[in-house]
């Protein structure tokens, strides 16, 4: 692989048209050669199977989220867990199961658990789980039990929190590009969505893979108007939720 050869890495999209649009016209603009997807394409907004073909177009890797493979599976009736709001957002994510059809499905079965490239893993939850957290609280215990099964690369990328990371360990490094299509922030003791576009870019160096982390804003009306077009379950209060993510372009340098 050449040296300055960039790699957009990027997920948790849950069917954000707006912010999907926004974060891949910023990667090309900055060079992109490849891209690799973490998964969450489709639930959870407003365009669930306009996600899937947007990325399906890039012939890139996908690898399965939680999300994902819940779209896979037999629908379920509401099962309270004490989280704010879950009713509701139980109710949007079936939504998305609705609107999909033979071929967006048949495109989500081609999603992998991981994806491998010279020196890289990538993951959704861990390269275990779908749905384990990996943060920088996570012991160093069980990062190493996973390297240990899955392989001792030098740099680990993994979705799922929907919070970008740079955690340095011994000898390797563990990133989280954030989320695209649903990044969350605390104000005033409430979750909101902020409507900025979150990944990763890695260029290849002689020392390696070298991570910087981009943050694209973008118009909050656009995915306030696609919520309440498409008519989601509880629109008025999903719209509601999103707030504007005008940010500084540039989040991190690794």
């Amino acid at each position: 692989m050449r040296e300055g050869f960039r790699l957009a890495v990027f997920g948790d999209v849950h069917g954000n048209l707006p912010a999907l649009t926004a974060a891949l016209t910023d990667m090309a603009r900055r060079g992109a050669d490849a891209y690799i997807c973490l998964g969450d394409v489709a639930m959870d907004g407003a365009w669930p199977a306009e996600c899937i073909r947007r990325i399906a177009a890039l012939g890139c890797p996908v690898v399965r989220g939680n999300a994902d493979r819940m779209l896979l599976e037999e629908a379920t009736a509401f099962a309270p867990r004490g989280f704010p709001d879950e009713e509701k957002l139980h109710a949007i994510g079936e939504w998305a199961r609705t609107q999909l059809g033979r071929a967006e499905l048949d495109l989500l079965q081609t999603y992998t658990a991981r994806a491998e490239w010279p020196d890289l893993l990538c993951f959704h939850g861990s390269p275990e789980r779908d749905n384990e957290e990996l943060t920088m609280h996570t012991p160093e215990a069980r990062l190493e039990e996973l390297r240990a099964e899955f392989g001792h690369q030098a740099v680990w990328i993994g979705g799922h929190t929907h919070q970008p990371l740079h955690r340095e360990l011994d000898g390797w490094v563990l990133l989280n590009p954030g989320s695209v299509g649903l990044p969350f922030e605390k104000r005033r003791n409430k979750y909101v969505n902020l409507a900025r576009a979150e990944y990763l870019l890695l260029k290849r160096t002689t020392a390696g893979w070298h991570p910087t982390f981009h943050r694209v804003a973008y118009d909050v009306a656009d995915v306030r108007r696609g919520i309440l077009s498409r008519k989601l379950p509880h629109a008025h209060w999903l719209a509601r939720e999103w707030v504007d993510g005008t940010v500084g372009d540039e989040l991190l340098d690794g």
